[in-house]
């Protein structure tokens, strides 16, 4: 038998280690992203506006591959509306906007 085509053990046991490595490094960026969004959640229903901006800030920071484009747009919008001179402290206009988005990406990143 030919086995050319096919990878060793010792091949398929790193491909393995490494796929696994690979695996946990994303799971524990999804899981950071959540965190975000969780915090972003908690903040809210505290109306603890500080923490709503701090959690738009690090969701704004992130590139649309890591959490989607739409969520990166209302958290900008947010944070720059939560920096506004003349901004109270209150609820953004553009809040339940991006909390929308966010339940968007809990309910993708769950199934």
């Amino acid at each position: 038998m030919d086995t050319t085509d096919y990878p060793s053990l010792p091949n398929l046991a790193r491909m393995h280690s490494q796929l696994a490595a690979d695996s946990r490094r994303v799971n524990a960026h999804i899981d950071a992203q959540l965190d975000v969004i969780e915090h972003l959640f908690y903040a809210t229903t505290a109306e603890d506006w500080l923490g709503v901006a701090q959690a738009s800030k690090l969701l704004a920071e992130l590139t649309p591959e890591e959490i989607g484009a739409e969520v990166i747009n209302e958290a900008r919008l947010v944070y720059e509306e939560m920096n506004h001179p003349a901004s109270e402290l209150r609820a953004p206009k553009h809040l339940a906007q991006l909390l929308t988005a966010c339940r968007a990406v809990r309910s993708r990143t769950r199934k």
